[in-house]
This record gives C-alpha cells, structure tokens and sequence, in this order.
C-alpha cells in the first residue's frame, strides 16, 4: 500500500512538473513570437493571474535561450531598484535580466526608434567585470576585486507592452526580461577614488533639463546594487564572464524616447550623448 501511494506522489508530481514546464514552454514562445515580428509584449500575467516570480523568470530563462540562439550575454540589468517602483509593479525586491552583446552600443550613436516596440531612456551607471564570477560573493570588497572598470551608462529598454502600462506587473517585466533592448556604454574609468552614490546625472533634451539623478537611488547604494545583481543571475545558472557589464538600475526616472538631441552629463564621471531619430 505504501509503495502504491510512493507511486501515485511521484507520477502526480511530475505530472504537475510537466504542466507547469509546458506552461512556462508556451508563454516563452508568445514573447519570442511577438519578438520576431514586433508585435507588442504579450502581458503574460492577464492570461494567468497566479503567475509568480519564480515561474516568471522561468519564462525569462527560456525566452532568453532562444534570444541567445543568435546573440551572446552582453552583461546583465537590474530593475525597480526603488521602493516606489517596486510598489508600482506589486513586487517586492529588484528585479534582474541579461543585457544582449548586439544591443551594445558606443561614442554618440543614433537610435532609431522604429527599432523598439516603445522605446525608453534610463540613465545609470556600469561595471565593467574583469575576471570569471563563477558562485556567489561574499561582499563588496570581493566584487570591487573583480571589478575592472565604471562608466556612465544610458539603458534604453523596449517596453512595448500590449495595451495600458498600468496593466503591467513585475513578473511581466520579469518574463519579458525586464525589456532589455540596447544600452549605451560611456568611457570606463578605474573605479579606486570613485564614490558612485555621489555620482550625479542630467539628462537633457535639446538643452532641456528632463530630469536629475543620483548614484545613491539604486537600491541606496550602488555597490551593493551590483553584488545583490551579480549573485541573483549566478544563482541563476549564469556565468559572469570578462567584458560583462552591469548595470544597476534607474538614476531619476524612465522617460520616452522622443525623438531629438540628448546629453547625458554626469559631472566629472563623464558624458554620453546619442541622437533618437
């Protein structure tokens, strides 16, 4: 009898294992398919409203495998690193996702907004990794060693969601790898004598103030943004490789990208300015 109920607990169990890797399987293949023609990012939690972290990312892994068919790691993102954003997509801690090597942008490129579903504009700052990250750190000095460079970074996400952003969680952010689309990379300098949470940015539009940010926004302080960063995506299965950068999160706001002149001024941590079409 007690082997008959072993039997029934194990078939049932991976009877339920297999209904909810094929559920993950399905949603993944709606966001590849609107991917490839630039249809708007499925809302993946309005067709299942139980949808969790957990199952989310799951959706994010396979989505990004097939991403990753015809692309490489380029590094790695975190997202909603306020409280108040956090709020706003009904999680509560930040979020992460892998930042594609095409996206990679340099100099004072233009970008094209037909490119994007809807296109964003983040400013933040990078890390440049300079050796493997294969497990978990223990601590900000641990990471700072692995550390090569930092850098002005502009993130521009595609956000193309279908229908109304307020409709939006954070395990549909999470599913759709936190919009990950390109970034630009500002010139790296060494990170010694830096005080990144100091750091502050201006982004201008056509020599207009669209906004001010600091360092210190992310998750309050950017050091610890990165490790918390750094040890979510290798407890992910991910490998942290030299070259990768890192970015942190938000310093002000997401604005559109309309189109015109803009300039990223961040003081003496550098500059970055890009066109939008």
């Amino acid at each position: 009898m007690k082997k008959m109920i072993l039997c029934l607990a194990i078939f049932f169990g991976l009877s339920f294992a297999m209904t909810v890797w094929s559920g993950v399987s399905e949603m993944a293949d709606q966001l590849i398919k609107a991917n490839a023609e630039k249809q708007p990012i499925p809302v993946i939690s309005q067709a299942d409203p139980n949808l969790d972290v957990k199952t989310a990312y799951g959706i994010q892994k396979a989505y990004v495998k097939a991403r990753l068919s015809k692309d490489k790691v380029g590094g790695f993102k975190a997202g909603l690193t306020t409280e108040g954003g956090q709020k706003a997509f009904g999680v509560t801690s930040p979020v992460t996702g892998i930042l594609y090597e095409s996206g990679k942008l340099e100099g004072s490129p233009a970008v094209d907004p037909k490119a994007f579903r809807r296109l964003g504009i983040e400013t933040e700052i990078g890390f440049v990794i300079g050796q493997p990250i294969r497990k978990a750190l223990r601590d900000v000095p641990e990471l700072q060693q692995m550390v090569r460079a930092v850098m002005p970074a502009i993130e521009l996400p595609d956000l193309g969601f279908a229908g109304d952003m307020k409709a939006v969680k954070g395990v549909d952010l999470i599913a759709a790898n936190v919009g990950a689309a390109k970034f630009i990379a500002g010139t790296p300098r060494p990170h010694r004598g830096v005080n990144l949470n100091e750091v502050k940015v201006a982004l201008l539009r056509n020599g207009q103030a669209l906004y001010q940010g600091k360092g210190s926004e992310a998750m309050g302080d950017q050091w610890k943004a990165a490790l918390w960063l750094v040890n979510q995506v290798v407890e992910q299965g991910y490998q942290v490789e030299p070259g990768h950068i890192l970015i942190t999160g938000a310093l002000g706001k997401l604005v559109p990208g309309n189109p015109g002149q803009y300039v990223a001024d961040y003081g003496d941590f550098g500059k970055i300015s890009f066109e939008v079409k």
